[in-house]
């Protein structure tokens, strides 16, 4: 088992190590701005950003290193930007894992950012309205199938039967707790002026309940769904998903690798604000699979001594997820494999 209080502090150990040897080589250094400009070229902004603040006025360079601070400050910017982009971009292909580690990986190198602490709180926010997106999927499908049996859980009532009633009771129980479960989930989204699945989330709610009376924030959805801004915006909105269900209906029935990455690209490149995100992770969980499954075709072909075949089959999957490590090491091995034969063959 972990020991996470010796893990922290043999973390809390390298990082007061590698300041202090920052300072230890900002005391000795001889070239500050060349350790400045390395760090630069190295992207370790908190390095390169300690040397140019805490250099001493009386250093032979000071006035050199207080001259490099506006474009140490532009570089800093610029990195930032690129490292937001990225992982704004990996989150609208659905590849959430990748969009958090870039995130992560730029706070490493530099640590004194705002910028950077506000994209990884607005990609959490992100991530959890496509968390109760689904959510509200899975809920009111569960609504209408249990409304759909409340006959039968009244028959389970009459039966004298233990485990009838033991069954009986657990759909009551069930019954109430979904009822309190979608009020919540659709409050929370009526909070969020998102009056589509407020509706369906308070419509399912009170429809399994069996209650007459509308919730005012369901009256307010209703009303608000019907004005002409809303219905217009709502029919833009629909016209982008329905072209991304009809690209990711073209590759089931295809299967093709090019009808894939054409589905991919549409949903990367219309899916800024996030209303394309459910279709982005169900097609992330589409491409990993049609990934690994090439993988182990090519692996498969290679220990067949079919090197030719595995390499096409590596190749052709390559273009899911380009410049990926694993999948150019058993490239690299194939083309050897190949060159090899190749020159035996001519010899």
């Amino acid at each position: 088992m972990i020991n996470h209080r010796r893990v922290s502090t043999l973390v809390l150990f390298v990082l007061l190590f590698l300041s202090g040897c920052a300072r230890l080589t900002l005391m000795t250094s001889e070239d500050v701005v060349a350790d400045i400009n390395r760090a630069r070229e190295a992207q370790d902004f908190n390095k390169a950003w300690y040397y140019s603040e805490n250099i001493r006025s009386t250093h032979p360079q000071y006035d050199d290193v207080v001259a490099l601070r506006t474009s140490l400050q532009r570089d800093i910017s610029s990195f930032e930007s690129a490292q937001i982009q990225r992982a704004q971009q990996l989150a609208g292909a659905g590849r959430w894992h990748e969009a958090f580690d870039v995130l992560d990986a730029a706070k490493a190198q530099w640590r004194n950012s705002d910028n950077l602490d506000a994209a990884y709180k607005a990609l959490e926010k992100r991530e959890a309205l496509l968390f109760n997106r689904l959510r509200t999927e899975l809920l009111v499908d569960e609504a209408r199938w249990l409304h759909a049996r409340l006959g039968t859980l009244e028959q389970l009532e009459t039966l004298h039967r233990r485990d009838a009633s033991e069954i009986s009771d657990a759909l009551k129980r069930r019954r109430a707790e979904l009822v309190s479960t979608l009020t919540d989930l659709g409050n929370a989204f009526a909070a969020e002026e998102d009056w589509v699945r407020t509706r369906d989330l308070l419509g399912a709610a009170q429809q399994l309940s069996g209650t007459d009376e509308a919730p005012a924030a369901l009256v307010t959805a209703r009303k608000q769904l019907s004005l002409e801004a809303n219905r217009s915006r709502r029919a833009r909105e629909e016209k982008v998903q329905n072209k991304a269900v009809t690209l990711l209906e073209a590759y089931e029935e295809s299967r093709s690798l090019s009808d894939l990455l054409a589905a991919r690209d549409f949903i990367s490149n219309n899916n800024q604000s996030g209303q394309l995100d459910q279709y982005a992770s169900r097609l992330e969980a589409i491409c990993q699979q049609r990934y690994q499954l090439g993988m182990q075709e090519g692996d498969a072909l290679y220990a067949q001594g079919r090197y030719d075949d595995a390499f096409q089959a590596w190749e052709n999957v390559a273009r899911i997820y380009p410049g990926d490590a694993e999948l150019e090491k058993k490239m690299d091995r194939a083309r050897k494999v190949l060159s090899n034969l190749k020159a035996l063959s001519d010899s």
